[in-house]
């Protein structure tokens, strides 16, 4: 089988060996500058492994041979779903290889952003001693309202939990009324949901305001489940007690930071990280043999952690 890994993709040396010995690869440690130059990359690949490069209808429908697509995550919203499924393409995702680094990076952020310790760092970096301006608030005894309940939501409850602190979930059973009250009563608001069509912008201006002045947005989810310009606008105004942020919708390809997160940059209430909360060398390892297991099971015909439904006689 031909494998091709057209975007960067970080996995161990050991992982690489075991995958050239599964099949023809071919990877990439950039991305592509253009859908032109991804399909002249995965054309005639029948599996290909994309961490962030769009996977369009059109890419899927000029690449004929594609049988198989493997994210290396969780989340999966940069493949069109649909246009696979009707191509009779199988996507897989790799769920649980980050559930412990996302979690533990959940609460190092709700730290961070409660104790202002980012903004006493920056302070001694500038040679300034000053302790007045740095008073924070502790966890314990605290509401953290989680928005979604899967793994990693889980995994913060329990440390959440051994930390003192309430937990109520909202999952997508829970009714916008119900949403609305955890968002108005939790002292942490925190996003462990998929971006989907019905979750994007699900924490617009409306809902942002539900939350107390002195409550914190952490996001490990993805950028766009939050409206960017309405959050903001209620960081700007010291409307909530400030954001922790791992994930952006404008997320940058180029190294070049986008002017959504350059405007929060600005912010002395935010805390910013580029897109590392699954970025543990224990993720890592887990990362490689879970895309290991995910293209032996294809190599036999029976496709593990596959996110759309394909009849038999729909499969290429």
């Amino acid at each position: 089988m031909k494998l091709v890994f057209p975007d960067y993709l970080e996995l161990l040396d050991e992982d690489w060996q075991a995958l050239n010995r599964l099949g023809e690869v071919t990877r990439y440690d950039d991305i592509p500058a253009s859908e032109t130059e991804l399909i002249q990359r995965i054309q005639g690949a029948e599996l290909i492994g994309t961490a962030v490069v769009a996977i369009t209808p059109s890419v899927i429908q000029q690449c004929p041979h594609l049988r198989y697509i493997v994210v290396p995550g969780i989340g999966y919203n940069h493949v069109d779903v649909a246009a696979a499924t009707e191509a009779g393409i199988q996507v897989m995702n790799c769920p649980t290889n980050n559930v412990l680094a996302v979690a533990e990076f959940t609460l190092g952020l709700m730290f961070a952003i409660t104790r202002r310790i980012v903004t006493a760092h920056g302070l001694l970096t500038q040679g300034i001693w000053d302790f007045k301006p740095l008073q924070g608030v502790e966890l314990s005894g605290k509401k953290l309202g989680l928005i979604g309940h899967g793994a990693i939501a889980q995994a913060v409850e329990q440390r959440a939990i051994a930390l003192g602190m309430t937990v109520t979930y909202a999952t997508s059973k829970t009714s916008p009324e119900q949403l609305d009250r955890l968002l108005a009563e939790s002292d942490i608001v925190s996003l462990h949901l998929p971006l989907t069509p019905q979750s994007k912008y699900l924490l617009d201006e409306r809902r942002l305001r539900l939350m107390k002045p002195t409550a914190y947005l952490i996001n490990t989810a993805r950028g766009a489940i939050v409206d960017p310009k309405a959050l903001l606008t209620v960081l700007q105004e010291k409307r909530i007690a400030g954001a922790a942020l791992d994930v952006f919708e404008q997320e940058p390809t180029d190294g070049t930071t986008s002017p959504e997160i350059q405007a929060l940059a600005q912010l002395d209430n935010v805390v910013l990280t580029p897109h590392i909360a699954y970025n543990s060398q224990e993720a890592l390892a887990r990362l490689g043999q879970e895309i290991l297991q995910a293209i032996a099971a294809c190599l036999k015909g029976d496709p593990i952690n596959v996110v759309n439904a394909i009849s038999k006689k729909d499969k290429r």
